[in-house]
């Protein structure tokens, strides 16, 4: 048998004659989802604030002739974002660019883009992933779902389910009723509404047949099924990793799901004089949190 060109770390496939493709660039990458959840907003230094509001309730009752009564509004909980450097390089040898029949090297740093999409997609995803998990905590000392949020005002509430429960029409039902009961800090409704349902592919289907169904999927009574007309669209996110995990969240307007883009994702590359050796480098700066966990609500499943 013929000896094949060795070079650098492709010993045989780029340098042969004769491959179909190279299979890594063939793969189709799914659309984003992560900048579809979070409000986005560039920054232009190294940290970024979020302080709540707790807002001053309802109007008083005032008879004839008596002063109105004053109140000061009551400072929240104060997030902080810090942004984090995320690069990574590749390193392609003088020979390597040189003997490849395939165009493979040329295509290689488009890999530094799809490494960066990713990257954006998982970081922002565990939030979620992590989001029942009492060590990875808010401004309010509590993880992103709980039953026991606090308040501006010292009271407490919750945005998950009091019992843990799987993805169905009646534990979607609750959690619908429940997510109408935010308040502010100064105990007035806030009057905001679930409009996204968020699951892992394993609930994709529960989920199309939940909201899709004009009757009730779960038996055979020609019900109606009341949460078919409750406005919610369905999102499907292939970075959520506990298969039983379930989440509602509002418009991003009302709610504090934050990205800050300090740098956007950017290439370069430089030529090493001794070996011939090309390297490429992407880079990007961001952060990621919630400001406040009101708007979003979840359940980890039963």
């Amino acid at each position: 048998m013929p000896a094949i060109a060795m070079t650098s770390n492709f010993p045989e496939d780029t340098t042969t004659r004769g491959i179909h493709m190279i299979c890594y660039q063939a793969w189709a990458e799914r659309e984003p989802v992560c900048d579809k959840l979070f409000n986005v907003y560039d920054s232009a230094q190294y940290r970024e604030h979020i302080l709540t509001f707790g807002g001053i309730g309802t109007l008083d009752t005032k008879a004839e002739g008596e002063a109105v009564n004053y109140t000061s509004p009551i400072e929240g909980f104060l997030t902080t974002f810090t942004h984090v450097v995320y690069a990574k390089g590749i390193r392609i040898t003088e020979e390597a660019w040189s003997d490849d029949l395939y165009g493979v090297m040329e295509d290689s740093p488009a890999e530094l883009g799809g490494a960066a999409a990713a990257n954006r997609e998982s970081i922002t995803a565990n939030h979620f992933n992590n989001g029942f998990d009492s060590s990875y905590t808010g401004a309010d000392g509590k993880e992103l779902f709980a039953t026991d949020h606090v308040r501006e005002n010292g009271d407490s509430y919750k945005n998950e389910l009091s019992t843990a429960a799987d993805l169905s029409r009646t534990s979607l039902e609750q959690a619908n009723i429940d997510f109408r009961n935010f308040r502010t800090g100064g105990g007035r409704r806030m009057q905001i509404q679930p409009k996204t349902l968020l699951v892992p592919p394993d609930l994709q289907y529960e989920a199309v047949r939940i909201l899709d169904s004009s009757l009730q999927p779960e038996d055979d009574t020609n019900a109606v099924n009341p949460i078919s007309d409750a406005g919610l669209t369905l999102q499907v996110w292939d970075y959520l990793t506990d298969s039983d995990a379930w989440f509602l969240l509002a418009d991003k307007g009302d709610h504090k799901l934050t990205i800050y883009d300090r740098e956007p994702f950017t290439t370069s590359h430089i030529f090493d004089f001794d070996t011939g050796d090309i390297k490429f480098k992407g880079k990007e700066r961001f952060s990621s949190s919630w400001g406040d966990p009101r708007g979003l609500f979840g359940s980890p499943g039963s």
